[in-house]
C-alpha cells in the first residue's frame, strides 16, 4: 500500500493569542508526531510513506496536489491543529479531487479535541484521536486486508464512516512505554530546510524525550494528563544517531522535561560524560528546577530554557492555577542566569478581570527577569481547555463556537478573546505596546547584536524585530 503523510500549507491559518507577523517569522521546525507515526509504519508493516511538509518545502496548495498527483498513493494522512484547520480541509478536498479512489485520514491535536466533528468534514473517511502511532499501522493493516466497517471499527482511537453514519471508537490509544517507539522518520524528510530564528548551533532538529504534564494550567489543553518518559538511554542513541549526520542543535519539545529531576539528572551526566557536543534548549516549569539541576543542563550543553511566566499578578496567577509566585519566578530566572543558561519568557496579557494596569506590569515584570526572548500573547480560551469550559459553564461564553467552527471551517472566523473590559482592538494594540517596550530597549538590541552568528542570522533576527515593531505602528 502506498501511503502519503501530509502537513498541510500555511494559507489560511487562523490568527491566534499571538500575532502572525511574529508566528510567521520564527522559522519551521519538523512535524515530530507525523514522523512517529511514518516510523512506526516503517518498523510493523516494512511500509516507506511519503512525507510532504509543504511548509517546509514552501508548498501552496496546487503545489500539494502536484506532488499527490505524482506520487499516487492508496492512503493519505493529514495532520492538524485548530489553527490550520482550513487548510487541512482543503488538503483532504485536494487530496479527494486528485485521487478519486484513495482513502484520507485526518489526525492531530484537533481531532483528538473534535474527533466526531472531524470525521463529518466534508472527503474525511478516517479520523485518529489519541496518539496516532499504533492506531493508524492498525488501519493500514486493516486497509490491506480489505476489512470491512465492522472490523475497523474494533481498531482503538479509530473513526470511520459507515455509510450516513459517523463511528468513533472512543478508546483513545496511549503508549505508555516509549521505549517502544522506534525514531522518528526523519531520513523521510530534508533537514536542511528546518531552521529557528532562535536557534544556535548550524543544523537544527527536535526531540521529545516524555509525554504529558501533570500541571493544573487553566488555559492549557494537556492539562493534567499522565507523565510519560523515555529512558536515558534511549534518549541518548537518538541524540548519537542525530549527531552522526551533523544535527548540533535540539529542542526537546516535551511539555514539561523538569518533572523527572533525576532522569533528567541521568540524562545530562550521560550526555557530559559521551563526549557529545551538542546545544539545546527546552520547556520547564519555574517550580521543577533547582540550581543543581540547572548547572547540570549547563554542563550538558542547555543555551536557554522557556518559561512560562504568564503574569505578575498574584490573583491572576491563583486564578490560571499555575501554582507559583511571581517570587519563585524571579527566582528560578535568576537561578538560570547564574548557571549560564539563557531564557525566554511566555507571557500573557487579557485575562479575565485583568486591569491595564496589570498588563503593563507583567512587561516591567517581564523586562526585570530579563530574558533572551519575551513572547506576549492575549489570554484565550482555546477549546476543550478547561477555562473554556470554565466560562462556558458560568455562561460569560454564551455558545460553542469553537465545536461550530469545527463543524463547519469558514475562513471568517475569528478568534475570541473574552476580557469584558477590553475590545479586541484595544487588546490587539497593548499587545503590541508590550512587544515594542520589551524588544526596542536599546541595551537589549546592543546584546542581541553581540550574538549575532553570521549574517543570515542578522538578516532573520532584523526581519522578526521589523514585523515586531511594525505590527505596534499598524495598531
Amino acid at each position: 500500500m502506498r501511503v502519503a503523510l501530509v502537513i498541510p500549507p500555511e494559507t489560511h491559518s487562523i490568527e491566534s493569542s499571538v500575532p502572525r507577523g511574529l508566528e510567521s517569522g520564527k522559522g519551521v521546525y519538523p512535524k515530530l508526531g507525523l514522523l512517529y507515526v511514518a516510523a512506526h509504519l516503517e518498523a510493523r508493516r516494512g511500509v516507506s510513506p511519503r512525507v510532504i511538509d509543504c511548509p517546509a518545502e514552501g508548498l501552496d496548495h496546487d503545489g500539494l496536489a502536484a506532488r499527490l498527483r505524482a506520487e499516487a498513493p492508496d492512503l493519505v494522512g493529514v495532520t492538524t491543529l485548530t489553527f490550520n484547520l482550513i487548510d487541512a480541509w482543503k488538503a483532504v478536498r485536494t487530496a479527494k479531487r486528485e485521487l478519486p479512489g484513495a482513502k484520507v485520514c485526518v489526525g492531530g491535536q484537533h481531532v483528538t479535541l473534535y474527533p466526531e466533528e472531524t470525521l463529518g468534514l466534508e472527503g474525511v473517511d478516517f479520523i485518529v484521536h489519541g496518539e496516532g502511532e499504533r492506531t493508524f499501522t492498525w488501519l493500514v493493516e486493516a486497509l490491506e486486508r480489505g476489512d470491512g466497517p465492522d472490523a475497523l471499527a474494533r481498531i482503538p482511537g479509530l473513526g470511520l464512516k459507515d455509510g450516513a453514519a459517523l463511528r468513533v471508537n472512543p478508546v483513545q490509544d496511549r503508549i505508555d512505554d516509549l521505549d517502544q517507539l522506534p525514531m522518528p522518520a526523519r531520513h523521510l524528510v530534508d533537514l536542511a530546510r528546518y531552521d529557528h530564528v532562535a536557534a544556535q548551533g548550524e543544523r537544527l532538529a527536535t526531540m521529545q524525550t516524555s509525554r504529558g504534564c501533570p500541571a493544573k494550567c487553566l488555559f492549557c489543553d494537556i492539562r493534567m494528563t499522565k507523565f510519560r518518559k523515555r529512558s536515558a538511554d534511549d534518549v541518548i542513541a537518538e541524540l548519537r544517531h542525530l549527531v552522526d549526520q551533523g544535527i548540533d542543535d535540539f529542542f526537546f519539545v516535551d511539555d514539561t522535561i523538569t518533572i523527572d529531576k533525576n532522569r533528567l539528572f541521568e540524562l545530562c551526566e550521560i550526555i557530559e560524560r559521551s563526549g557529545l557536543r551538542i546545544h539545546f534548549k527546552i520547556s520547564a516549569r519555574v517550580d521543577t528546577v533547582k540550581p543543581a539541576l540547572l548547572e547540570a543542563l549547563a554542563r550538558a550543553g542547555c543555551y536557554r530554557i522557556h518559561y512560562g511566566v504568564e503574569t505578575a499578578t498574584p490573583r491572576l496567577l491563583r486564578y490560571l492555577q499555575k501554582q507559583t509566585t511571581p517570587e519563585k519566578v524571579a527566582q528560578a530566572f535568576r537561578w538560570t542566569r547564574d548557571a549560564g543558561i539563557g531564557t525566554f519568557a511566555y507571557c500573557m496579557i487579557g485575562i479575565p478581570t485583568e486591569t491595564r494596569e496589570e498588563m503593563l506590569n507583567t512587561v516591567d515584570f517581564a523586562i526585570a527577569l530579563d530574558p533572551d526572548y519575551a513572547q506576549f500573547s492575549i489570554c484565550t480560551p482555546y477549546p476543550r481547555t478547561a477555562l473554556y469550559e470554565s466560562m462556558r459553564a458560568a455562561g460569560i461564553i454564551p455558545d460553542d463556537y469553537w465545536r461550530e467552527f469545527a463543524r463547519n471551517p469558514t475562513e471568517d472566523f475569528r478568534v475570541r478573546f473574552w476580557n469584558r473590559d477590553f475590545s479586541e482592538e484595544e487588546l490587539r494594540a497593548l499587545q503590541g505596546e508590550c512587544h515594542r517596550r520589551f524588544y526596542s530597549r536599546l541595551g537589549y538590541i546592543a546584546r542581541q547584536a553581540r550574538q549575532v552568528r553570521s549574517w543570515q542570522d542578522l538578516r532573520m533576527k532584523a526581519k522578526l524585530g521589523a514585523k515586531i515593531l511594525l505590527r505596534t505602528l499598524d495598531r
